[in-house]
């Protein structure tokens, strides 16, 4: 089959299909903790599946969020930009339901944190704490904000890119030297609401 888009987008029908492929197919995709601090002092904590590193020496990463349903940003992307930083802890398995309340839409001065029960930790070289058990977390100073373009103008989408200054990562998943991905059970998302856990692993040379 050919599922079109361009007709979904344009409101001209469903494409094909009832549901869109495209989250199913750019998968899996790594989830960003990302905890931020807004100008009250609250602690904004929220999931994000556009995420992903784009460059290293130096490390950087983007998450993107999107506008809400009043065209209004979420807190982490205005809260970054803000504070001029953001920390993103790896979500494991054992995490999954803590991480889920937190896409939970709070009020802003409400911290998502304290709402959810979860203990966080102080980072090191950044205002914003990271998710205390998380296995490992990026410490992170934002470099650029920019919102999304689309063929007819601006998307409701701002991606934030951030300068990683410090990892931490729980000793136990550091053997040799390497850090173990799959012993960490990091969760990714799929399509719809489905995600999956990272415990397989296979290596490979560069010809």
């Amino acid at each position: 089959m050919y599922y079109d888009s361009q007709e979904r987008f344009s409101g001209g029908g469903k494409g094909g299909l009832p549901y869109n492929p495209f989250k199913a197919l750019v998968a899996p995709r790594p989830i960003g903790w990302i905890s931020t601090i807004a100008p009250d002092g609250n602690v904004n904590l929220a999931p994000y599946s556009y995420f992903q590193a784009v460059a290293d020496q130096p490390d950087i990463v983007m998450f993107s969020a999107a506008l809400d349903m009043k065209d209004a940003q979420k807190d982490s992307a205005p809260n970054a930009v803000d504070c001029g930083e953001f920390v993103c802890s790896i979500v494991p398995y054992a995490l999954r339901e803590a991480m889920n309340e937190t896409s939970r839409a709070l009020p802003r001065s409400t911290s998502e944190a304290d709402q959810a029960g979860i203990e966080m930790a102080p980072s090191k070289r950044v205002a914003p704490p990271r998710v205390a058990a998380a296995p490992a977390a990026l410490e992170c100073a934002v470099v650029e904000s920019r919102r999304v373009l689309h063929r007819g103008g601006e998307h409701r989408y701002t991606m934030v890119f951030g300068e990683v200054l410090g990892i931490y990562i729980d000793d136990q998943y550091i053997t040799d030297g390497r850090v173990d991905t799959a012993a960490m059970k990091v969760i990714t998302r799929m399509g719809y609401d489905e995600y999956a856990v990272t415990e397989n692993k296979f290596s490979m040379k560069r010809p």
